[in-house]
């Protein structure tokens, strides 16, 4: 936590925070912090950014990448490569990668993100990859009716039990809430179309 906070002193204006298992009132503190100088905080729990064929900031693998017009972004690390290889045998690529983070606070809201795809030159649609738990699949059903660009959503979890933490801590389901059910409807609803398996993304 010291080190963001001394890349905030410094006006860095894009810091990604890689690490897990950093306490949540530390984020709260971190993430109020980079709000209010304007600054984009990626994670915690999270694999960074990449611009295939540009840079990375983070741990992403960069060979698992290449270069295309497919925005895409991801709570898991591992599930974003599984993704990215699909979309790359689909004969696509992409354009920015952004791992959001795993944790149930996070730096940058999914909506920011959304927003910034949505504007880029370089992208002309979107995949969302999410899980089980938390809210942000629900927070990306709110920013379609907004949104100019197509968006492909895929939830992983559909056998993940009530009340287990799967993976990630934004990844466990309270009560009927968080259910991967729940959110492909919602994403369904808003417009979004809806891979129920990693595979059907390219097609």
């Amino acid at each position: 936590m010291d080190a963001v906070f001394e890349a905030l002193d410094a006006g860095i204006g894009l810091i990604v925070c890689v690490p897990e298992y950093i306490p949540v009132h530390d984020t709260l503190k971190i993430r109020w912090s980079a709000k209010q100088q304007g600054t984009w905080l990626i994670g915690p729990n999270t694999p960074g950014v990449l611009t295939p064929g540009v840079g990375k900031m983070g741990i992403m693998p960069a060979n698992l990448f290449k270069p295309g017009r497919i925005g895409l972004i991801s709570r898991s690390g591992t599930l974003c490569y599984e993704v990215a290889g699909y979309i790359n045998e689909g004969g696509y690529g992409q354009s920015t990668v952004v791992g959001i983070g795993g944790d149930m606070v996070r730096g940058s809201d999914v909506q920011d993100v959304l927003y910034e795809f949505d504007h880029d030159p370089e992208t002309d649609m979107i995949v969302v990859v999410g899980e089980v738990g938390g809210v942000m699949e629900e927070q990306v059903a709110e920013c379609l009716q907004h949104m100019h660009k197509p968006v492909i959503a895929y939830v992983a979890g559909l056998t993940a039990p009530a009340g287990k933490k799967m993976g990630h801590a934004g990844a466990i389901i309270q009560g009927n809430e968080g259910t991967v059910a729940c959110k492909q409807q919602a994403l369904r609803k808003s417009g979004a179309l809806v891979a129920v398996r990693i595979a059907d993304i390219p097609s």
